[in-house]
């Protein structure tokens, strides 16, 4: 596989939203769950570096944001220039409306 030609960004909190997801996971399922999980959501964000369109808006983000869907989560990122800033990593049962500032 190349090197992705973008790179990826993280917010302060989408940071803090996967570190969220890696502690309620792994107290839920265990190691050998958040492996699983981890390696999703890793697989996810590699996929959008090399496909930054690949996502999809929706009328619950902010315009020019984009969404891409990994397991019970959702990827809340946009574009500029060669940079993917992902803003939010969410739990798709979520109402997104009250996420964004």
């Amino acid at each position: 596989m190349s090197d992705p030609e973008y790179n990826l960004e993280l917010s302060v909190e989408a940071f803090d939203d996967l570190l969220n997801i890696q502690n309620y996971t792994f107290s839920q399922y265990g190691e050998a769950g958040w492996l699983k999980y981890g390696h999703d959501l890793d697989n996810a964000m590699l996929h959008i570096q090399m496909h930054p369109n690949a996502g999809h808006s929706r009328d619950d983000i902010p315009p020019g944001y984009l969404a891409w869907v990994v397991n019970e989560h959702v990827m809340i990122y946009r574009i500029k220039e060669q940079t993917i800033y992902l803003v939010r990593v969410l739990h798709a049962k979520m109402d997104f409306r009250f996420q964004f500032k």
